[in-house]
């Protein structure tokens, strides 16, 4: 988790590094008399990176077939119910059908009401 969180952090930063390096050339071209960076090539560039650090999000991204049931407060008993993964293929066909002839039997996985 910790490298992820640093990673976004740097990619917040970068936009204001290039906008520093930029100020600073821009300074001395402007004192020495020379010719601006061209905003165009900075502007590709910088397009360049972002959509190059989405895609590489993009394929680092977990691509499991899991849903998330967050934690919550169970109504009857007020007992804090912990998150649960499931699998997201679920089929819906059987649901409350019983598993057994057993008339206490278990009626199977609930949906989740969300």
């Amino acid at each position: 988790m910790l490298p992820r969180i640093l990673f976004e952090i740097f990619l917040l930063i970068v936009p204001f590094i290039a906008f520093g390096i930029y100020r600073f050339a821009i300074r001395d071209a402007e004192i020495e008399g020379r010719k601006a960076w061209p905003i165009k090539a900075l502007f590709g560039i910088g397009l360049v990176l972002a959509v190059g650090f989405w895609l590489f999000l993009i394929l680092r991204a977990d691509r499991t077939n899991d849903c998330n049931r967050p934690a919550y407060r169970d109504a009857e008993t007020g007992k804090l119910i912990p998150a649960q993964s499931y699998d997201c293929n679920i089929s819906f066909d059987d649901l409350g059908v019983p598993q057994s002839e057993d008339p206490g039997g278990d009626a199977g996985p609930a949906a989740d009401p969300e």
